[in-house]
């Protein structure tokens, strides 16, 4: 299609008041727990509820209002106009539930933007909670012996100027600062040009492998590339309508680079059933024990409780939804990918690179890249750049969504069992 300068102009305009508008908006920012929490936590032998207190910024209800106004203004139903409007609408949301910490209303404004296990993946059929069982199952009759690059021999000081050395090539022209930072909830976070690292944490080299690819060559890339945009720098900034694109585009990496395991596969589909817990009724010292009872270290299981109500009741009933994201997004960007590269749109898989986009948005950023109004993004994985293999894969990948597994199933478990009846 062709784009009006009308809507050039509208698009122009809205880009300039979204990034100025969402600066406040931070949400993990926000959420983030003092330190201090956890030592009080520990020091009362783990058995009281912690406190956090939370301050959110009140320019936060400022931010409100400007994208509540801005969304009423674009009246279309052109898809432009209802992209700005969808990006105006999440980042609105998002306001009203940094402006309910501590309440049950943030958890059903959580819900809202990020979904909860129950809800429908992709397919309509299946829920984020069937594939974290799905994996929980799989996992649980599976124990192989911890691999060589499992094993987290890495300081986080020395962690830094490898993973400095890996950014500096894949970022060229750019730099990607390392740094080491006190009281992270995760190990490793990102922000649009640097990866921070938890102080005092250990790595393995799979971990720096999870980090280089996921952190580095999907969250910081879809940063740059999108701040990079002529007409929508915006897309360079995090909005929660683009969580799930976004969070399942960098474990679908892992999966391509081969730097993801099972442990990291179980720590997805734990925070899912952890959830889950808190949903009905489940405290943070519930939550606590339930990851201290699956392997975790007293300060890996308070991360991951941490994670699960930051901003919610840590009586219980109101948890943070967030890292539903990864295991529903993994699911909502394979099958995007099974489709298109399978329709012959093989180029879309690079163009969910060209911003904090989600799957909706790719046909749009098609068409603008068409018309000269969107860059293609410079920096990719190199599995976007092999598409013949990729659109090989996808093809393949998408025929096994066609098959009937419970035949096969029933086969298998009865050559099994003549097997061991022969054996007896």
């Amino acid at each position: 299609m062709a784009v009006s300068q009308r809507l050039i102009q509208l698009l122009a305009e809205a880009s300039a008041e979204i990034a100025d508008a969402q600066k406040p908006i931070r949400v993990l920012r926000a959420l983030a727990w003092p330190e201090e929490v956890e030592r009080q936590f520990f020091a009362g032998g783990a058995r009281d509820l912690p406190r956090p207190v939370y301050r959110v910024a009140p320019e936060v209800a400022t931010s409100l209002e400007r994208f509540r106004a801005l969304g009423a203004r674009l009246t279309g139903e052109n898809e432009i106009e209802r992209f700005v409007r969808d990006t105006c609408t999440s980042m609105a949301l998002a306001a009203r539930m940094l402006m309910a910490v501590g309440t049950k209303d943030f958890y059903y404004q959580s819900v809202e933007l990020y979904g909860r296990p129950g809800s429908l993946s992709s397919d309509r059929k299946t829920t984020n909670l069937d594939l974290a069982r799905h994996f929980d199952r799989v996992i649980s009759g599976f124990a192989p012996p911890l691999d060589e690059q499992d094993r987290p021999t890495l300081t986080a000081e020395e962690a830094v100027p490898l993973l400095k050395a890996r950014f500096d090539r894949f970022f060229v022209g750019r730099q990607v600062g390392v740094v080491l930072v006190d009281g992270l909830a995760a190990n490793a976070t990102t922000s649009a040009d640097e990866i921070k690292l938890k102080r005092g944490a250990r790595f393995s080299a799979r971990d720096l492998l999870q980090i280089e690819f996921h952190e580095g060559q999907v969250h910081v890339a879809t940063a740059l590339n999108g701040r990079a945009q002529p007409l929508t720098p915006f897309i360079g900034f995090p909005s929660p309508r683009t969580t799930s694109t976004q969070e399942g585009l960098a474990v679908l990496t892992e999966f391509f680079t081969r730097s993801t395991s099972l442990s990291r596969l179980r720590r997805l589909s734990d925070r899912i059933l952890a959830i889950q817990m808190a949903e009905e009724g489940g405290s943070f010292l519930d939550v606590y024990t339930f990851f201290v009872d699956r392997g975790h270290d007293q300060s890996s299981a308070f991360d991951n409780a941490r994670r699960v109500f930051r901003g919610g009741l840590v009586s219980g009933g109101a948890p943070f939804t967030k890292d539903v994201c990864y295991l529903d997004g993994l699911l909502r960007v394979t099958n995007f990918l099974r489709i298109a590269l399978v329709k012959g749109h093989s180029h879309f898989a690079r163009l969910l690179f060209a911003g904090k986009l989600a799957v909706e948005d790719v046909p749009l950023f098609d068409c603008l890249v068409r018309e000269g109004l969107a860059r293609l993004p410079l920096y990719v994985p190199a599995w976007v750049e092999d598409a013949s293999y990729l659109t090989a894969f996808m093809s393949y990948a998408a025929f096994l969504g066609e098959s009937d597994l419970s035949a096969e199933g029933r086969r298998y478990e009865d050559q099994l069992a003549r097997v061991d009846g022969d054996m007896a």
